[in-house]
């Protein structure tokens, strides 16, 4: 299950809600706007050549053309606003006469109809008032471009503190989303800091209930309190479980391992080895040689588990010394274990594990290496750049089983030797002095296991 950021969403959601409804006012105020702007500069149209055609009847009509063109250079100023002043000759417009027109005018204004019109010449649009009365006719146009570039100018003054304002209004969703959801970050920042102790986790949260928290996440608290109490509880149990059942299990296989050494030395002395009773109690001698074995390790593990860690001074171990030694031992339980290994050159490599515990990690490690090979290839153990290689060619293991492997009692098959916990230790040692291991395949075919520190993956 993909999983993705409450918070990131939260401001997507509200950006996105800002953009639509803001788009939707600028829209409304762009058609609004332009309509009143149409409005009123139709009506400076019509005023403009309503105050014309008032200054054109009040001169005398006999002397108008004389008067008129002797104004021409002050009306052919360059303006804004075309305009057009004709007469015609008679009270049926036979023949209309142009008297005046200012400069840059379009040469069909007489032609436009009474009233506004919009229309087009050599690829520009116009838009025109065109007013009579009696003889007199006044025509007043303007470029629609200076509409367009003056409605222009006016979104821009609007949009751009529009645009300012959104932006401005996203950094400060984001400052106090950031600032809400900090409880939420910090609860999630501690819980991953104590997810490897339950009762650090139990007690943080303990002390979080009597805070002062948003009532949203209350209910999870509370619920995540009562979760990891029921795990702690569950997992001390087992703890317990395992250590009192190690324990008391420990004294009656020495006293049954005392009783079968006896009579395996009794047999021996009557010289009896020959029996079938002799090879039973030899046997027998085996099984509880490897659940002694099995003892131990469930003791290991509880005593560890129970005593986490608390403060550690580095001690580093040579890890050739250690090699040594642990060969060494192995050799006492398989004499030929030193033929199927292969070690790299001598090293000064140090690893900031006890040596106590080193040997238990290397000890299991090449155990299981020798064991479940089988494979004639000797099984190689490097030291390259502060890590660990332990490398097999044996027949190796699926993708599938890697994650099992670590786990407590597994084995890949029941004819295996051995009991499923010595991985386990392992990893539980390697974690307590922060180190991790890693399983790969080894090409062609094998296992690799890598001991590393988080630093150097």
């Amino acid at each position: 299950m993909n999983g993705y950021s409450l918070k990131w969403r939260l401001v997507l959601s509200i950006t996105i809600i800002f953009v639509l409804l803001w788009s939707f006012v600028f829209c409304w105020l762009y058609f609004d706007l332009a309509k009143r702007l149409q409005n009123t500069l139709d009506e400076r149209l019509s005023a403009s050549a309503h105050m014309v055609i008032r200054l054109v009847q009040q001169l005398p009509l006999q002397d108008m053309h004389s008067t008129l063109q002797h104004e021409t250079p002050d009306i052919n100023h360059p303006n804004l606003i075309a305009c057009e002043v004709s007469v015609f000759s008679s009270n049926i417009a036979i023949e209309q006469k142009i008297i005046a027109r200012t400069r840059g005018a379009p040469e069909n204004l007489q032609t436009q109809k009474t009233g506004f019109s919009t229309w087009r010449y050599q690829n520009t649009e116009w838009r025109s008032y065109v007013i009579q009365k009696g003889n007199i006719q006044v025509v007043t146009a303007e470029k629609l471009q200076l509409r367009y570039s003056l409605l222009k100018q006016i979104l821009q003054s609007v949009l751009i503190p529009l645009i300012l304002t959104l932006l401005l209004c996203i950094i400060l969703i984001l400052w106090v989303v950031r600032v809400e959801f900090m409880p939420l970050q910090n609860i999630s920042n501690t819980l991953i800091q104590k997810k490897h102790n339950l009762s650090e986790s139990a007690r943080y949260l303990i002390e979080l209930k009597s805070k002062n928290i948003p009532k949203e996440i209350q209910p999870f608290v509370d619920n995540l309190f009562d979760l990891i109490q029921q795990l702690h509880k569950s997992l001390e149990n087992e703890k317990s479980f395992t250590a009192f059942a190690a324990h008391e299990l420990r004294s009656p296989l020495t006293a049954i391992k005392t009783h079968v050494q006896l009579s395996k030395l009794m047999l021996s002395q009557a010289q009896m080895t020959d029996h079938p009773a002799f090879k039973n109690i030899e046997q027998a001698e085996h099984s509880i040689n490897r659940y002694e074995q099995l003892l131990k390790q469930l003791l290991l593990l509880s005593q560890m588990e129970a005593t986490p860690l608390q403060h550690y001074a580095p001690v580093y171990t040579d890890i050739a010394h250690s090699l040594k030694h642990v060969i060494h031992e192995l050799e006492q339980l398989y004499p030929e274990i030193s033929q199927h290994l292969k070690l790299s050159k001598e090293s000064d490599e140090k690893i900031d594990i006890p040596e106590t515990e080193l040997e238990i990690i290397l000890k299991n490690l090449i155990e299981n290496a020798y064991i479940h090979a089988n494979s004639p290839h000797p099984i190689e153990i490097q030291l390259l750049k502060g890590k660990l290689l332990i490398i097999d060619h044996g027949v190796g293991l699926a993708d599938d089983e890697f994650n099992l492997l670590t786990q407590r009692f597994w084995r890949k098959s029941s004819q295996n030797k051995g009991h499923g916990l010595g991985l386990s230790l392992v990893k539980l040692i390697l974690e307590r002095y922060g180190y991790s291991i890693q399983f790969s395949h080894n090409e062609p075919q094998g296992l690799k296991v890598t001991i590393y520190t988080d630093r150097q993956k």
